[in-house]
């Protein structure tokens, strides 16, 4: 059992869950959905926005709009190699997070990229740089493909104790008789499919600012690109709406003490599609994870889960993954605890855009800036270490 974060009603928690299954989430109609008035509705928010820091964004469809999302999973050895990346990756304009991390595979730097289409092989390029001047030790780049979100919800809160009640052994139970109760339909396709679609500057630049806060101001917003209200508005409607620039809305939040949790991400390899469809079905509505990406890796089904967890419930979840494996439905998975505090992120670089020239990427400065901070660093070291030799006074 752990103590709640915040004293949960039942009608907090519904809108809560509601968030994650809207896709573009307007107030009115989250309202009607709760069945309480607008203005209630945006006083809860605002209520859980200064009590828990609770955020919904926008998650823009970066494939409509010519990018890709690349996650990276950087092995890096060297402490002072980790914290050079975790300080100049962020600078750059398509690098929209940044964390270290520890987990199975040992420590390093997990970063998500983003890449206009056909510019895949210069991160690779750029990554492969950093390994042959002994930056980075390995990488691995995970191409998100489909993103779905997961329910993170309330099934396992206590309403009258303020706490929640982990059970990891039902939710075992629950796995297990999933996949040989049902055969489920391929939930989540593991082959990319989206295609471009129209936009142009003031699209990017509505979807950048709905990235950090879904329901900012149109009209707070046309001042900052000398523009009025009212074309926001246009393209709001014909071209984010209209062209589906919009792939979810995803609730930001932790259900747990903070200086008790873990931000992790789990990668997990399965035996089959169905036990992979069981298995997620299993995680809606249970305070575990709040997004998955699937997608395929040497002929297995796999998904990368992301969520928040105390410390002892990280290790059960853990544990009952191995015990899929023991039952066969799991196939392997690699765990990697992020670091909270040192993290970094940034939304939508619009400001890149050129719409003769397309998306402005270029990696060069940026290895460059990280080869000469290492540069740096390594000649402090040798001037540190001559100093203690110069000290030592021979035997």
């Amino acid at each position: 059992m752990h103590r709640s974060n915040y004293y949960y009603t039942p009608l907090v928690a519904k809108l809560i869950e509601t968030c994650y299954q809207i896709r573009v989430i307007k107030l009115k109609d989250l309202a009607k959905h709760l069945g309480i008035s607008t203005s209630y509705t945006h006083h809860l928010i605002k209520k859980l926005h200064r009590d828990l820091f609770f955020k919904i964004w926008a998650v823009p469809y970066h494939e409509r709009v010519g990018l890709r999302v690349l996650r990276c999973l950087l092995q890096v050895d060297s402490a002072t190699c980790r914290q050079i990346l975790s300080e100049l990756l962020p600078r750059h304009d398509f690098v929209i997070s940044v964390f270290r991390y520890c987990g199975s595979l040992g420590k390093g730097v997990y970063c998500e990229f983003l890449v206009p289409d056909g510019k895949g092989v210069e991160l690779a390029s750029f990554l492969e740089s950093l390994q042959s001047h002994g930056i980075i030790n390995s990488f691995t780049i995970r191409p998100v493909i489909q993103l779905k979100n997961i329910v993170m919800g309330f099934e396992w809160y206590d309403f009258s104790t303020n706490s929640w009640r982990f059970d990891w052994q039902a939710f075992l139970k629950e796995v297990l008789s999933n996949i040989d109760s049902h055969e489920y339909s391929q939930l989540y396709e593991l082959k990319f499919s989206a295609s471009s679609a129209k936009f142009d500057l003031y699209d990017l630049f509505i979807l950048h600012h709905l990235e950090q806060e879904v329901f900012t101001s149109l009209t707070s917003l046309a001042p900052k690109l000398r523009t009025s209200p009212q074309n926001l508005s246009y393209h709001f409607r014909n071209h984010v709406l209209g062209n589906e620039l919009i792939r979810t809305t995803r609730p930001w939040w932790s259900p747990f003490l903070f200086e008790e949790s873990s931000l992790y991400v789990l990668e997990v390899r399965f035996k089959s599609h169905k036990v992979l469809n069981g298995f997620l079905e299993s995680l809606h509505r249970k305070p575990i994870a709040y997004s998955c990406t699937c997608y395929e890796q040497a002929a297995y089904p796999s998904v990368i889960l992301s969520g928040v967890l105390p410390y002892d419930e990280l290790f059960s979840f853990v544990n009952l993954l191995d015990l899929l494996k023991d039952y066969g439905v799991v196939k392997d998975y690699d765990y990697y605890i992020l670091d909270l505090y040192g993290s970094k992120g940034k939304a939508l670089p619009y400001y890149c855009y050129d719409e003769v020239l397309g998306w402005r990427f270029e990696l060069e400065p940026c290895l460059e800036e990280i080869l000469k901070a290492t540069r740096k660093a390594q000649e402090g070291r040798a001037k540190l270490a001559s100093a203690a030799d110069s000290k030592i006074e021979p035997v």
